[in-house]
């Protein structure tokens, strides 16, 4: 399978005057009037030769001593020391700190206990992290000269098939087409997750027709995919958008609901 069709969720363009756009004060419109659904190919990645520093992503083997990816305690204490030596290795970082993590269950999203995937067009950050977050760095002598975020994202699920998860080659995204968004407490306090309650700005993503989009098929527990969602080197900064999706291809099938965890990764080079 080379390609598929798949639906994509966009922001519409802002209108003139239009506030920035916020997620986390008010209840969602579950109808998304301020989104629209587009029609795009989306190419295997599987056998293509990806890059950080080119697309933006990578496919990386990687096998987990986590049994449950829904103990919080075991991701913690053990998963984030098993992304922070795959991110090292990676990246060469001069350091690197696990920073957050979110879990997702497609079965539970339904009943209301964990959020499942998110099919909208998006990137977790912008050029705002830096100064938002690592305000430590403002007291420090010695600033890092170049300071990246990555994102792992592994799925465990039985058979891989359920909402798989998309990449838009970075060289084909412009700043034009991105909005940035206000995004209030998005990890709860109870979810387990260092980081929660953290407000954040994200990037939304207007409709482009040049967006390359990307996806490994049947992802297993023994795969994670690695990609960048910001660098401070990079100027204009354009990110790895990135969306859960529907294969439509996969309708009538009997497939487990999708469960994925995802870990984000800060890496400073001094």
């Amino acid at each position: 399978m080379e390609s598929i069709q798949a639906e994509f969720f966009y922001r519409n363009p802002l209108e003139e005057g239009e506030e920035k756009p916020a997620f986390g004060l008010k209840e969602e419109d579950p109808n998304r009037p301020k989104h629209t659904a587009y029609n795009k190919t989306v190419k295997n990645a599987r056998g293509t030769e990806q890059s950080l520093s080119e697309s933006g992503f990578k496919l990386i083997n990687h096998q987990s001593t986590i049994q449950d990816f829904f103990d919080d305690e075991q991701i913690t204490s053990v998963y984030y020391k098993e992304m922070h030596d795959v991110v090292k290795e990676e990246t060469g970082a001069d350091e690197v700190i696990i920073f957050s993590h979110i879990t997702r269950s497609e079965a539970e999203a339904a009943l209301g206990k964990r959020k499942g995937a998110h099919r909208l067009v998006h990137n977790d950050f912008t050029p705002s992290f830096e100064e938002n977050h690592l305000s430590f760095l403002q007291e420090s002598e010695d600033k890092p000269e170049r300071i990246t975020v990555y994102n792992l994202w592994r799925r465990f699920d039985k058979d891989g098939i359920d909402a798989p998860f998309a990449l838009c080659d970075s060289r084909s995204v412009s700043e034009k087409e991105l909005i940035p968004t206000d995004l209030f407490d998005y990890v709860k306090a109870d979810e387990g997750s260092p980081g929660a309650g953290v407000n954040i700005e994200i990037y939304q993503s207007s409709f482009s027709e040049g967006h390359e989009w990307n996806y490994y098929p049947k992802m297993n527990r023994d795969e994670v995919v690695m990609f960048k969602t910001f660098d401070s080197v990079e100027n204009p900064f354009l990110p790895t958008l990135h969306s859960a999706f529907d294969d439509v291809s996969s309708e009538g099938q009997e497939v487990t609901p999708r469960e994925s965890i995802e870990v984000r990764a800060i890496c400073f080079f001094n």
